[in-house]
């Protein structure tokens, strides 16, 4: 699957993981149940691999626009 994203909805995406991961890996440390520690495991899991993967995306110069063929 993909997903297609402005470059604003990245960023936003982006500052969004980011502010959220703290509290979640708290969650995780506090959490009692080994069923729903495992489900936020997951979850932060694919958080920080979104997280690294649009970090990648914002930080990269947009690529220039090929010029229109004749």
């Amino acid at each position: 699957m993909q997903i297609h994203l402005t470059d604003q909805e990245a960023h936003n995406l982006h500052d969004l993981l980011h502010d959220y991961l703290p509290a979640l890996r708290r969650e995780v440390a506090r959490t009692d149940s080994k069923e729903f520690r495992h489900l936020l495991v997951q979850r932060l899991d694919l958080a920080e691999r979104l997280l690294v993967d649009l970090s990648r995306e914002v930080a990269a110069p947009a690529a220039p626009a090929a010029p229109a063929a004749r």
